[in-house]
């Protein structure tokens, strides 16, 4: 019984009148990777802004201060996960999986209509010059650490606002969902849950 389970767990499932491809499915598989990188710079802006925005320091300074030790290490800690998984989504090395590898695949695997190329050019200028950005981030602070720079001169060096790094992410869910809807009917969400689960843990210890 386990066998035939396990031979079942390998099969498949064709649309009618439709040949498999496994180079199609493999690139399926990809994209359901890397959508979870999208998801975790998400979320983790999310928190970040929440915790260093003007409007959240007003709002729940007494919290911040009274739960300094924990509140200060979640703050770092999303801001580099936010960074590296940036990072990590434009990197045009060909044995990393990112959006610039899973576009080249699609355009050879002849999913990427001249049309969409297009498109595709004008969103990918505009979010290769935000991860510039990243990159500098990524590069002298965050992955590294460079010893002649300061935190102000590393911020002041890569010119960079949470406006960007918010259209940054945004930017990828677009560009995702074009290369995924190529393959599938409906485009892949992300919801807000983790900013109102932020808010309501932010709420519940500001009633301490």
């Amino acid at each position: 019984m386990k066998n035939k389970i396990n031979k079942l767990s390998k099969i498949v499932f064709v649309k009618p009148g439709e040949k498999y491809c496994p180079e199609k499915e493999k690139f399926k598989n990809d994209l359901n990777e890397l959508f979870p990188i999208i998801q975790d710079a998400h979320y983790s802006y999310q928190i970040w802004w929440i915790l260093i925005c003007k409007e959240g320091r007003k709002e729940y300074l007494e919290t911040y201060l009274q739960f300094k030790e924990f509140f200060e290490p979640v703050a770092r800690a999303n801001l580099t996960a936010m960074i590296i998984a940036l990072f990590k989504l434009y990197e045009e090395k060909d044995n990393r999986l990112s959006i610039p590898k899973l576009l080249r695949t699609a355009k050879a695997l002849r999913l990427v209509n001249p049309c969409i190329n297009k498109k595709f050019r004008q969103k990918m200028s505009e979010a290769k010059k935000i991860w510039g950005k990243i990159c500098i981030l990524r590069h002298n602070f965050l992955a590294h650490h460079n010893y002649f720079l300061t935190k102000k001169e590393i911020y002041k060096l890569a010119k960079i606002t949470p406006n960007q790094i918010k259209r940054l992410i945004d930017l990828s869910v677009k560009i995702f969902n074009t290369l995924w809807m190529q393959i599938e009917k409906y485009p892949k969400g992300i919801d807000d849950s983790t900013s109102k689960d932020t808010l309501k843990m932010l709420e519940v210890l500001k009633a301490l």
